[in-house]
C-alpha cells in the first residue's frame, strides 16, 4: 500500500486539529476578566480566575459579635467580626470602579477614590457556638491586607487572631493553679468585664511569676494571658497583686508589747488597693529581742511593706 507524503503545511493543520480546544496560549492571561468565572469570555476553561489581593484601611473598628443578644441562632447575629473599610489598593481592579470620566481604575493611590466595603475577620478564637470572642485586633485608621473569598462572596483580612487577652480573674487563684476568668474590654473610656466572654487561666510559673511567695490571688484581680498552642490553655504573663508599699494610719493604739494593730490605707504602691472595701488592714510589729519595735497612738501614721508570708503588712516606720 503506498501512503501519500505529507506536506510541511499539512503537518500543521493536523497538529492544529490534535490539540485540545482549552489549551493555554502565550497570549492568554490567566484571569484577565477579573471576577469573570471559569469559561467566562476570552477565558481559557483550564485557566482559574486570579485571586484577588488587597489592601484596605478601616474607617471604623473591629466590630465583635454581641454575643449578649445572639442566642444560639446565627441568623440573628453576624458571627465572624468584621469593618467597614475602604480600598487602598488591589492588584486586581473590579470593573466596575471607574473614574469621574467612566475609565476603569487602575490604581487607587489612596482611600479617596474608593468605595466603602464591608471586611471581615475569619481567623479568631470562636465560643463553642461558633461566635467570634476576643479582643478586637483592628481600629479605624489601620490598614490590612484581604484576600477576596470566592466561595464567601467576602473580602476576608488575612491576619492572626490577637493571642494575649485582658482578663479579670471572677475566681482565686492559687500558685501554680487556675481560675475562671472574664474578657476584660476597653469600652466608652473605661475598662470594664464581658461577662458573656469566659476563660481559664492559668499559672504556669507555679507562683514565681509575681515575685513572692504562695498566696492566693483573689477575684477581682486583673492581669494578661496568652494562649499558648502546645498547652491548648490560656497562661498568665502578667498579674496584678496586692500593693507592695502602703502609708497606713493607725485604727487603735499600737504599744511595744503589741504584735500588731488595725490601720486604714491612706496610699499604695506597686500594686493594686490592698482594701477596696475600706474595712482595714492588719499591720505587723517588728519584733526584737525583748519586744516590739514600734509603737503610736491611734491616728499615727506610718509605712508598711507586704509579707507573702502572712499576707499581710509588716510596718517599717510609724511616727
Amino acid at each position: 500500500m503506498t501512503r501519500e507524503p505529507t506536506l510541511p503545511g499539512q503537518m500543521q493543520d493536523t497538529a492544529a486539529q490534535l490539540a485540545p480546544p482549552d489549551r493555554l496560549q502565550p497570549s492568554d492571561t490567566p484571569g484577565a476578566a477579573g471576577e469573570a468565572p471559569c469559561g467566562g469570555a476570552d477565558v481559557p476553561r483550564s485557566v482559574p480566575p486570579a485571586t484577588r489581593f488587597a489592601l484596605f484601611e478601616l474607617t471604623g473598628e473591629l466590630i465583635y459579635p454581641n454575643l449578649a443578644g445572639a442566642g444560639t441562632s446565627h441568623y440573628t447575629v453576624e458571627p465572624t467580626p468584621y469593618a467597614v473599610a475602604r480600598m487602598v489598593w488591589c492588584h486586581q481592579f473590579d470593573p466596575d470602579d471607574k473614574d469621574a470620566d467612566d475609565y476603569p481604575l487602575r490604581g487607587y493611590g489612596g482611600t479617596s477614590l474608593s468605595k466603602q466595603e464591608t471586611i471581615y475577620h475569619p481567623a479568631a478564637f470562636r465560643n463553642s457556638s461558633g461566635y467570634a470572642i476576643g479582643h478586637p485586633t483592628l481600629a479605624a485608621g489601620d490598614r490590612v491586607f484581604c484576600v477576596f473569598n470566592r466561595q464567601s462572596g467576602r473580602w476576608e483580612i488575612v491576619a492572626p487572631a490577637l493571642s494575649v487577652w485582658r482578663f479579670e480573674l471572677t475566681g482565686d487563684l492559687p500558685p501554680g493553679g487556675s481560675a475562671t476568668a472574664c474578657l476584660l474590654v476597653w469600652h466608652d473610656g473605661a475598662y470594664g468585664i464581658d461577662e458573656d466572654v469566659e476563660l481559664t487561666v492559668y499559672d504556669a510559673t507555679l507562683g514565681t511569676l509575681r515575685g513572692w511567695a504562695g498566696t492566693e490571688t483573689t477575684a477581682g484581680s486583673r492581669g494578661y494571658a496568652q494562649y499558648m498552642p502546645d498547652s491548648g490553655r490560656w497562661e498568665i504573663v502578667a498579674l496584678e497583686q496586692k500593693a507592695r508599699w502602703i502609708r497606713f494610719q493607725l485604727a487603735a493604739d499600737l504599744g511595744h508589747e503589741d504584735a500588731d494593730a488595725q490601720a486604714n490605707v491612706l496610699d499604695y504602691w506597686d500594686g493594686c488597693d490592698p482594701d477596696p472595701n475600706a474595712a482595714g488592714v492588719t499591720v505587723n510589729n517588728c519584733a526584737t529581742s525583748s519586744q516590739y519595735l514600734f509603737a503610736g497612738a491611734s491616728g499615727a501614721i506610718g509605712l508598711a511593706c507586704y509579707d507573702p508570708a502572712l499576707d499581710e503588712y509588716r510596718i517599717v516606720q510609724l511616727e
